[in-house]
């Protein structure tokens, strides 16, 4: 069941990145200052960040190839495979077409580029190939998905916030910032310790359990 596998991967990967990141929390006194980070701080974090976001990207990555090949949901409900759809590269290149354009046709068109490939977790960009593609359980999974909308789109923000850094990156994760009990950052990876008011957790391990939530229901 690859949908169940894939899953497994998912919050075993998450389970673990949120003991290190707890870990180092338990380091610091309560953080509410950029004072209290150290530039290997910065380092480990944007590390982990990146660890984060990539397993969420493989997941979503192995529920569209899964789904498009044929799979069975963690419901036991038989997913059948889209004509055209014989291996990855396929998928792959159905993948690109679709998230570039409605236009068909989709198949035909095989990659085996993966630097080529959609930012699968991107959800804006899932929407349009799970709606273009529409395996069977498209819904299913959009509906999974969107459930950790909010999340997955604040960690893409901070992430590429550590990976492309100036002065409109960090406008952008302060523009997130009203969602949040916060202090005031001077490096993306900073935000990762916001409070979730709902929780009371760190706006990360918040999002690590959504993530994980929204997958769950999406292979379901």
């Amino acid at each position: 069941m690859a949908l169940v596998a894939a899953f497994g991967r998912l919050e075993t990967n998450l389970d673990s990145l949120s003991v290190h990141v707890r870990a180092f929390a338990s380091k610091k006194s309560a953080i509410t200052s950029p004072a209290q980070f150290s530039f290997l701080d910065e380092c480990l974090l944007e590390g982990l960040l990146s660890r984060i976001w990539q397993t969420w990207g493989a997941f979503c990555r192995s529920c569209v190839m899964a789904s498009c090949l044929g799979c069975v949901t963690s419901n036991g409900v038989a997913v059948p495979a889209l004509p055209g759809a014989s291996n990855e590269d396929d998928v792959s290149g159905a993948a690109i077409k679709a998230k570039k354009s409605p236009t068909l046709p989709h198949w035909g068109f095989p990659n085996s580029l993966l630097r080529n490939e959609p930012t699968w977790g991107d959800l804006d960009v899932l929407t349009r190939i799970l709606g273009r593609l529409a395996p069977g359980n498209a819904a299913q999974l959009l509906a999974g998905f969107s459930s950790g909308y909010t999340r997955a789109k604040t960690l893409q923000v901070i992430r590429n916030g550590a990976a492309h850094l100036n002065a409109q990156t960090m406008a952008d994760i302060n523009a997130i910032s009203s969602a949040y009990q916060t202090f005031p950052i001077v490096h993306p990876t900073h935000a990762l310790f916001w409070i979730d008011p709902g929780s009371s957790d760190f706006l990360v391990t918040k999002a690590i359990d959504d993530l994980k939530a929204a997958g769950s229901a999406a292979i379901a």
